[in-house]
């Protein structure tokens, strides 16, 4: 399973500070009256997964057409979804993949899967730690140096989430494990570096709220999202991932802004802009279904005109997939007709540069 909603409460709650020394502190809220920032035209990332039938080596460009076609717009991120294992180098599958995005002219977002087949057993974050991953990890950095253009990297995606993530705190120790996620982030993106790698960006994406500790569970509970952060300097990108499936997750219809800044999601967007002023944010997967009663395109419509709004949001992956759900653009005609006159923004790119997000970029760089 790729993703899911938060709202599943389990026992426990421990007190634990942030990453690089920064104590966790109430959410920001936003100031009443407060006037945003008019965008830039080119200023938000369009992307897009297409689906697991669409991203093979064979289709992916076709269907990166298709959307094009069906939106208005060529698709800015195209995102996949890759094990370390994978062969990513130019004549592998998943590789072939890769310069086929970029060679349609996208961006490659791809979501690094930290695991492999014939792991030892027990913790992932340990057997990272230990080294076990090394040479995947830097035969992985050697192959995605060769693919065209800027690869954004999301590797361990929805660590805070409670489903089956070999990463994911809840399978590595609970109140130990985000510790020992920062050091494998860490470890991971040291391997690219020592490997010469200089046209890979990483991006850090949580579900949106705590799984672990339910709504609300604020910055106490072990299992909040800022216990993760890998620091600054080995972060471009923040964001989360959030669906709109009521049906399918069993929790309340949320809005657009119910999903990702309600205290189901633990009032996440509005902590982290406070917490994480010079980091851009791309949202590295959203979606909603089609709910009896209610229009899907003026969902659509509202959560676009809100990224638009803010201009610390860059860019948004939308799932487009019949999957759990049926989270495509294309699942109605409301649906489509509302995505397709979001892209008709001058504000959305069809292509990626760092330009856009310098204010994102490692400070090391």
């Amino acid at each position: 399973m790729r993703t899911k909603l938060l709202l599943v409460a389990l026992a426990g709650a421990v007190v634990a500070c942030g990453v690089d020394g920064k104590m966790p502190t109430a959410p920001a809220a936003e100031a009443p009256g407060a006037t945003v920032p008019t965008r830039g035209p080119a200023s938000f990332l369009a992307g897009v997964f297409l689906g697991d039938e669409n991203t093979t080596p064979e289709n992916v460009g076709a269907a990166m057409n298709k959307y094009a076609a069906e939106t208005g717009k060529k698709p800015a991120l195209v995102k996949t979804f890759h094990y370390l294992a994978a062969d990513l180098s130019p004549t592998g599958w998943a590789g072939k993949i890769l310069h086929a995005i970029a060679d349609g002219g996208a961006t490659n977002y791809l979501a690094l899967d930290l695991d492999w087949p014939g792991r030892a057993s027990g913790s992932l974050l340990d057997a990272i730690l230990r080294g076990d991953a090394d040479a995947r990890l830097d035969r992985a950095a050697r192959s995605i140096a060769q693919v065209k253009g800027t690869v954004l990297v999301e590797p361990a995606w929805e660590m805070n989430g409670n489903w089956n993530y070999a990463w994911q705190g809840i399978a590595n120790g609970n109140g130990a494990a985000p510790a020992k996620y920062v050091e494998a982030w860490r470890r991971v993106v040291d391997h690219f570096r020592a490997a010469g790698v200089t046209n890979v960006r990483w991006v850090f994406n949580p579900n949106t709220g705590n799984p672990v500790g339910g709504s609300n569970a604020g910055p106490s509970h072990w299992n909040w999202y800022g216990n993760y952060y890998p620091g600054d300097s080995y972060v471009d990108f923040i964001g989360a991932h959030g669906y709109n499936g009521p049906a399918v997750w069993k929790t309340p219809y949320h809005t657009f802004d119910d999903l990702f800044n309600g205290a189901d999601a633990d009032h996440m967007l509005r902590d982290m802009k406070e917490r994480y002023p010079n980091k851009q944010i791309i949202l590295g997967e959203i979606g909603a279904e089609e709910t009896p009663g209610r229009d899907k395109g003026e969902w659509v419509r509202q959560a676009y005109e809100a990224m638009m709004r803010d201009p610390r949001i860059v860019g948004a992956v939308w799932f487009d997939m019949n999957k759990e759900a049926d989270w495509r653009i294309s699942s109605s005609a409301s649906s489509l007709a509302a995505y397709r006159a979001a892209m008709q923004s001058s504000a959305v790119a069809e292509r990626y540069n760092d330009a856009l997000a310098s204010h994102a970029l490692l400070a090391s760089r």
